[in-house]
């Protein structure tokens, strides 16, 4: 294959009609540039220049290759100022997978707070962030087959769920289980509320997956059977949100998860021991691109926001 930099070289020798002129130009001496251009030669197969009483002229090959010299010079450039947005952040996207909340709340607070430390990321194009709904399983996977660039994922309550050697963990905030109670319930006027107090009431409990896990967890503890119906399924079904809003019952679920107005439910610590989930970024252990680690830093202040909040909260 040809040698870009070469081409180059021979580029100045033609455009200049001498290789000492070349040399001056490129900072080489005028012994290199010959040797260059020799090189070139013999990767050719043939003559590209002519030494004359003029100067030094191209061959017929010599002005074809010159051509291309000139298309490759300029997408190299081109090349070099597009790598130099990248490292001074003033372009780049990255692919974010999220969980179903993480996704609605985390992304949107990631790209104001990432636009807020570099607009200029923004002034190119407004989808610098690329949002993807996964599991963490799924997450994981795309992270490896380079689908995903950054993720923010969630460990269950009580499950370690430990990542591949090559995927880098970061701890962003734990997200504890609340009560979530129709707003003119009794209870909705105490800051927190004792499990026990609430199994007087139909429990709202999705159909399948881990939130009715959660539901049923609990529900275990305290050898009682309440009235259940049944809502939502998988990790976040925010479904039994809307039954607990009209009255027909109570709930819990993760502090993130609750999405409907806070007019219509009521949001309580539970007392005693609560189940947490532990929510994480995930990255590439060898991923250096700057617009990957920018977001990762936005993503540890949103994280670094929330804990706190959480923590005024129990206060």
């Amino acid at each position: 294959m040809l040698d870009a930099g070469k081409m180059a070289t021979l580029r100045e020798v033609v455009a200049r009609g001498s290789f000492s002129a070349a040399g001056d130009a490129l900072t080489l001496t005028q012994p290199a540039v010959s040797r260059q251009v020799a090189l070139l030669e013999a990767q050719a197969g043939t003559q590209l220049v002519r030494r004359t009483r003029q100067g030094v002229v191209p061959t017929e090959a010599g002005r074809i290759l010159v051509a291309h010299a000139d298309v490759v010079v300029r997408h190299l450039a081109a090349a070099e100022a597009e790598l130099a947005e990248l490292a001074g952040l003033r372009r780049g996207s990255i692919r974010l997978g999220s969980f179903f909340t993480a996704l609605v709340i985390l992304s949107a607070q990631v790209a104001a707070l990432l636009e807020e430390r570099h607009p200029e990321l923004f002034t190119q194009r407004e989808d610098v962030i690329v949002d993807e709904l996964v599991d963490r399983r799924t997450a994981l996977r795309r992270l490896q087959a380079g689908e995903l660039d950054v993720a923010i994922v969630f460990e269950p309550a009580g499950r370690r769920e430990p990542p591949p050697p090559e995927v880098e963990l970061v701890a962003l905030f734990d997200d504890p289980v609340r009560a979530i109670l129709p707003a003119a319930h009794p209870l909705a006027a105490h800051a927190s509320v004792p499990l026990r107090a609430l199994l007087r009431e139909p429990w709202i409990r999705p159909h399948d997956g881990p939130g009715s896990q959660l539901v049923e967890g609990l529900l275990q503890r305290t050898r009682t059977r309440p009235p259940v119906l049944r809502a939502g399924r998988g990790e976040e079904p925010v479904e039994a949100q809307a039954l607990v809003a009209a009255g027909k019952g109570v709930t819990v679920g993760y502090d993130l998860t609750v999405v409907l107005d806070a007019e219509r439910i009521a949001v309580r610590r539970l007392q005693g021991r609560a189940p947490v989930r532990h929510v994480q970024a995930a990255i590439m252990r060898d991923d250096r691109s700057p617009v990957a680690r920018a977001v990762l830093d936005a993503l540890r202040e949103v994280g670094r926001r929330r804990a706190q909040a959480l923590a005024s909260a129990t206060r």
